[in-house]
C-alpha cells in the first residue's frame, strides 16, 4: 500500500499554549510517497533530498501534529518521527486520517551545546547530592551533640546523688569540681567538631 504524504517545511512555536507550526514560505512544500516498509533513515533521506539540506552541518527533525479527534487537549505538543517505529505509527495514523509531514533542521552546534547544558545540569545534581551528604553528616554531628547533652545530665544525675550521699562540706566541693571538669571536656570536644566540620565545608567550597 503507498501512502502519499504532503511534506512543508519550518519550525514549531508556543503561542498562546498552542503549538503553531510556522511553514517557510520560500521552501515550499512536497509529497512523499510511503509504503509499509519504509524505514526512519528513508524519510530522513527523503527530506534531506527534497529539501537540500547539509547533514554535515544539521539534523533534520520530522514531526507531524495529531489529528483534532486524536489530541488530549489543544496544547498537545508535536509528535516527532525518530524511529521505525514511529514510521509505523505514522503509516497506522494514514489510514484513517489526513496527516501532514512537518520538517524542520536544527544546528549540530546547537544540539551540542544543548547537550553540554545537560551535562551541567547533572553536575549540578551531583553536587546537590554531595551537600545533602554533608547535610547527613551535619545530622550525625547533631546526634552526637545531643548524646553529649546526655552524658551531660547523666553526670548531673551522678553528681547530685553524690552530693546528697556526702554531707561533708568538702566532700560537695570535690563533686562540684568533677562536674565542671566533665563539662569543660565535653565543651572542647564539641569545639573540635564544630571547627572540623567548619574545615571540611571550606574545603569542599572551595573545590
Amino acid at each position: 500500500m503507498i501512502f502519499k504524504l504532503h511534506a512543508v517545511y519550518g519550525e514549531w512555536l508556543l503561542r498562546d499554549f498552542r503549538w503553531d507550526f510556522v511553514v517557510d514560505d520560500l521552501k515550499g512544500a512536497r509529497l512523499f510517497l510511503l509504503n509499509e516498509d519504509s524505514t526512519h533513515a528513508e524519510l530522513v533521506a527523503m527530506a534531506q533530498e527534497d529539501y537540500n539540506l547539509d547533514m554535515r552541518s544539521v539534523t533534520v527533525e520530522i514531526s507531524y501534529s495529531l489529528p483534532a479527534e486524536m489530541m488530549m487537549t489543544p496544547s498537545s505538543p508535536p509528535i516527532h518521527v525518530t524511529s521505525d517505529r514511529q514510521v509505523r505509527n505514522l503509516l497506522e495514523i494514514l489510514k484513517t486520517h489526513r496527516v501532514c509531514l512537518c520538517v524542520s533542521s536544527r544546528s549540530k552546534v546547537e544540539t551540542v551545546s544543548e547537550k553540554r547544558e545537560e551535562a551541567g545540569d547533572n553536575d549540578e545534581a551531583g553536587e546537590w547530592e554531595e551537600d545533602v551528604g554533608d547535610n547527613d553528616e551535619a545530622g550525625e554531628w547533631e546526634e552526637d551533640v545531643g548524646d553529649n547533652d546526655e552524658a551531660d545530665e547523666c553526670f548531673e544525675d551522678v553528681g547530685d546523688n553524690e552530693s546528697v550521699e556526702d554531707e561533708n562540706q568538702d566532700g560537695e566541693e570535690e563533686n562540684g569540681r568533677r562536674k565542671m571538669g566533665r563539662r569543660m571536656l565535653i565543651t572542647l570536644l564539641l569545639v573540635k567538631r564544630i571547627r572540623m566540620v567548619g574545615l571540611q565545608s571550606l574545603w569542599k567550597g572551595s573545590r
